[in-house]
């Protein structure tokens, strides 16, 4: 018999599904892990995208290449709705994959 306590660890540590995966459900651990691959996708793009405005601000000589000013532009850069959102929705799907593998049976 698998161990829920394997399987919470796993999707603790490794990605949300990936222990509903090592418990046999295929399908609990496919919505874990795509409701969590798109919300981290959405949040990851979002900080690229900032990066490179950045790095293209710093490039042009708009923000010294001064770690304080870099500091100033990112606390003062305004953080959309959609990727509060999108990264509430990753930290929502891996507590509750951690959660479903210890608190529901098999």
């Amino acid at each position: 018999m698998k161990s829920k306590f394997v399987a919470a660890l796993l999707s603790a540590l490794v990605f949300p599904g990936v222990g509903q995966y090592y418990m046999g459900r295929r399908r609990r651990a496919l919505l874990f892990a795509v409701v969590a691959a798109v919300g981290g996708v959405l949040y990851l793009m979002h900080a690229l995208d900032q990066a490179n405005a950045l790095a293209d601000q710093v490039l042009s000589g708009k923000v010294a290449l001064d770690p304080a000013a870099i500091e100033a532009q990112i606390a003062n850069a305004p953080t959309p709705l959609s990727v509060t959102i999108s990264g509430v929705v990753f930290l929502i799907s891996w507590i509750g994959s951690v959660l479903e593998a210890l608190l529901v049976k098999p």
